[in-house]
């Protein structure tokens, strides 16, 4: 984790020092001192990764499962002990020894880039079963390249006429708090029902909520 952490983190540098892209970070010193917690981020370019880990000394990533057969990229996530999501209860289980060392995780719900800016894909529910199961808190993360760059629409070589800007804001809000506020409507008296309806209900939560800062930081195309 440390060594993906300083590489990240002098790849971060560099950029800015080339002027291939700028950064614009608030809340930088959350990420840095985080233990254990999950962070969930929208997804809009190539370098959202980059930076959360370069932000974050001792991090684990959950890893979409094709990366684990890509060539490129199954080495390094093998090596930093990165989790695969597989889903269902083995992610749940492969991730208790992290938080139980005080590791952060760290999880773009989309699985992917964002179809367009100031759009969200939809999310899956991995973070959600992991919040629930473990009793930990979500810190959410708003992530935004203007000019759009390095998105979904975009080949990594093709740049806009000027120099894009990722910002990142790390906010306060605890979203798991957000649960535990909201109106229960009914409750089944059987738990294998209802874990996976508490985490349907974060997961719809977190979604909209992302779309309302999205909104409100002015993170939308225009």
């Amino acid at each position: 984790m440390a060594i993906v952490h300083h590489g990240f983190a002098a790849l971060v540098a560099a950029s800015r020092a080339l002027g291939v892209i700028r950064f614009d970070i608030q809340n930088a010193e959350k990420l840095r001192h985080l233990g254990r917690a999950i962070v969930i981020a929208n997804h809009p370019s190539y370098m959202d990764v980059m930076v959360l880990l370069s932000l974050m000394p001792r991090a684990c990533c959950i890893v979409t499962s094709r990366h684990w057969r890509n060539p490129l990229f199954a080495g390094i996530v093998r090596a930093a002990g990165y989790l695969r999501n597989d889903g269902g209860p083995s992610l749940v289980g492969a991730s208790e020894a992290a938080l139980a060392d005080a590791v952060p995780l760290i999880v773009f719900p989309e699985g992917t880039r964002s179809p367009s800016r100031g759009q969200l894909g939809k999310f899956s529910r991995g973070f959600a079963h992991i919040a629930l199961a473990h009793d930990c808190p979500i810190l959410p993360v708003l992530i935004d390249c203007d000019p759009p760059a390095y998105t979904k629409q975009h080949r990594w070589h093709s740049l806009p006429p000027s120099t894009p800007t990722l910002r990142v804001r790390v906010l306060e809000d605890d979203l798991s708090e957000h649960v535990a506020a909201a109106p229960v409507r009914f409750a089944p008296a059987n738990e294998d029902v209802l874990a996976p309806l508490a985490a349907r209900r974060l997961t719809a939560l977190a979604e909209h909520f992302f779309i309302d800062q999205i909104s409100q930081h002015g993170f939308t195309r225009t």
